[in-house]
């Protein structure tokens, strides 16, 4: 069993998805509504009507629930499935932190950190 990097937090955020334009979605959808899971300074679980493939680029806009910021962070597929009993694809995204801003906002969100 792998152990994760960083620790998750189970927290639904309000999530906006648009894809990166050359990505293997680039034929997919363009924007999608979804919300978050499980949430870490690495990456996020996703719950989406719409299937973006592994490997595809991401912009996210997340709308934190504690911090009540709006997160815009990139991030790549890692695993895709599909979750039959909600009706959902569940995607594991692995953010790319452009700018350590992003990380402030999360560590301020998840770890309720005032700075």
């Amino acid at each position: 069993m792998q152990k994760r990097k960083d620790r998750r937090f189970k927290q639904w955020n309000k999530t906006v998805i648009k894809a990166g334009p050359n990505g293997p979605n680039s034929q997919g959808p363009a924007v999608a509504n979804a919300v978050t899971y499980d949430l870490s300074l690495g990456g996020v679980r996703i719950h989406s009507a719409e299937r973006f493939e592994e490997g595809t680029v991401l912009r996210l806009q997340i709308e934190l629930v504690r911090s009540r910021e709006i997160l815009s962070i990139a991030g790549r597929v890692k695993w895709v499935k599909r979750d039959e009993a909600e009706n959902v694809f569940e995607m594991g995204v692995e953010f790319d932190h452009d700018t350590s801003q992003t990380i402030m906002s999360l560590m301020k969100n998840l770890h309720d950190i005032r700075l």
